[in-house]
């Protein structure tokens, strides 16, 4: 950044950024397809709420929408599509009786599970002809701008 400010685009920065867009519109697509994957007459969101249960195990719905960045009552309402659908369970929770927590059942982690390795199967489909030096030089420079 110069004094006066930040410079200007360049068009080779211009074009880093409408490609960036690009794989952020794909990899949204492929989250949407995932989620129908899970369960096709579900909201997408409920495929999240159900990915963080996986990665954080039983959860206060409290703690579930701060997870997933939601609303609580539009996680509520997930959670409750979730259960009827037979992928969660909600019982009170031992440490607190007003509370209640909420897991994933033995289909919801296999519908999860399912889902994940079939969207990881995408992205390996895409990066299966890559050689090695170039796998390198793209994970050096996703880590680059990452952490910058």
């Amino acid at each position: 950044m110069s004094p006066s400010g930040p410079s200007r685009p360049t068009p080779l920065m211009q074009e880093v950024g409408a490609q960036l867009s690009r794989l952020l519109a794909s990899a949204r697509a492929t989250t949407t397809e995932t989620a129908a994957r899970f369960h096709p007459d579900l909201q997408p969101a409920a495929f999240h709420v159900a990915r963080w249960l996986l990665a954080f195990g039983p959860a206060r719905t409290g703690d579930i929408a701060r997870g997933v960045a939601m609303d609580r009552s539009a996680v509520s309402r997930l959670v409750d599509a979730l259960r009827v659908a037979g992928l969660v369970q909600v019982h009170a929770d031992p440490s607190d009786k007003r509370a209640n927590l909420t897991r994933l059942t033995n289909d919801g982690r296999t519908q999860v599970t399912r889902a994940l390795a079939w969207k990881g199967g995408v992205l390996h489909g895409r990066l299966a002809t890559w050689n090695d030096r170039d796998l390198r030089q793209f994970a050096r420079l996703l880590d680059k701008l990452n952490a910058s």
